[in-house]
C-alpha cells in the first residue's frame, strides 16, 4: 500500500488503536529518512506518548507528511533538472550532485533529526562501529552539534577513511567485515555531518548520502 493509504488509515477512528499505530509504522516504512527504527523514536520525541496518545499519533502523523511533502517537492526539482541537463548531453549527474531518490536527512528539522540519531545510534550501537567515530558523536552530542574546526577536519578525514575502506573491501572480492565496520561507521558520520552543519537546510556538503 502508499504513503496515503497508510495515512488515511491512521486517521480512521473507526480501527482499533492498534491497527493505527501499524499504519503509522507503514508510513516509515515508506518514509524513513533516518532509518526505521530512529524515525519511529523520533516522532514520539517530536508529537509525544503516540503510541497511547491519539493526539500525539496525528501529530506524529502530521510531522512525518509534512517531511516528506518537503522532500517530494525536491525530487520533482531534482527530476527536472535532470531532464534539462539531459537535454544539454549530460547523461549522467555530475559527482557534486546529490541524487535525492532516497531522502538523506529529515527534511525540515535535519539537525535536530539528526542530533537525535546520533544519540540513538550511540545508545543502540554495534561493536562494528569504528571506536574514533563513536568518540566523536560523543563530542557532537556533548557540544551540540556545536564542532570546532579541527572536529570538522576530524569528521571529514574519517569519512573519507571509511569510503575508502568501502570501497576497496566491496565488490567483487567482500571483505564482510571491514565493509560491515565502513558502512555502519559511514551511517553514524552521515548523522554526525548533518547534526553539526550551521543549518537546518537538506543542502551542501552534508547533503552525501552514505546508505
Amino acid at each position: 500500500m502508499s504513503f496515503g493509504t497508510y495515512a488515511r488509515k491512521v486517521r480512521d477512528h473507526s480501527l482499533p488503536y492498534g491497527r493505527r499505530i501499524n499504519a503509522l509504522a507503514g508510513c516509515i516504512e515508506r518514509y524513513q529518512p533516518i532509518g526505521f527504527l530512529a524515525t519511529f523514536g523520533y516522532l514520539e520525541q517530536v508529537a509525544g506518548p503516540l503510541r497511547r496518545d491519539e493526539t500525539a499519533l496525528l501529530r506524529a502523523l502530521d510531522a512525518l507528511g509534512s517531511s516528506r511533502d518537503l522532500w517530494l517537492v525536491e525530487l520533482s526539482a531534482y527530476a527536472e533538472r535532470r531532464r534539462e541537463a539531459k537535454l544539454l548531453g549530460r547523461r549522467s549527474p555530475r559527482k557534486t550532485e546529490l541524487n535525492v531518490s532516497s531522502p538523506v536527512c529529515w527534511y525540515g528539522d535535519s539537525k535536530g533529526a539528526a542530533i537525535f540519531t546520533v544519540r540513538f545510534l550511540l545508545e543502540n550501537r554495534d561493536r562494528e562501529v569504528d571506536a574514533d567515530v563513536v568518540r566523536l558523536a560523543s563530542v557532537c552530542l556533548e557540544a551540540g552539534g556545536d564542532f570546532s574546526s579541527a572536529e570538522h577536519d576530524q569528521l571529514s578525514r574519517l569519512r573519507r577513511h571509511f569510503e575508502h575502506l568501502r570501497r576497496v573491501s566491496g565488490w567483487p572480492d567482500v571483505d564482510w567485515p571491514n565493509w560491515r565496520k565502513a558502512h555502519r561507521s559511514l551511517w553514524l558520520l552521515h548523522h554526525i555531518t548533518y547534526a553539526t552543519a550551521s543549518d537546518d537546510a537538506c543542502s551542501g556538503a552534508a547533503r552525501r548520502s552514505v546508505r
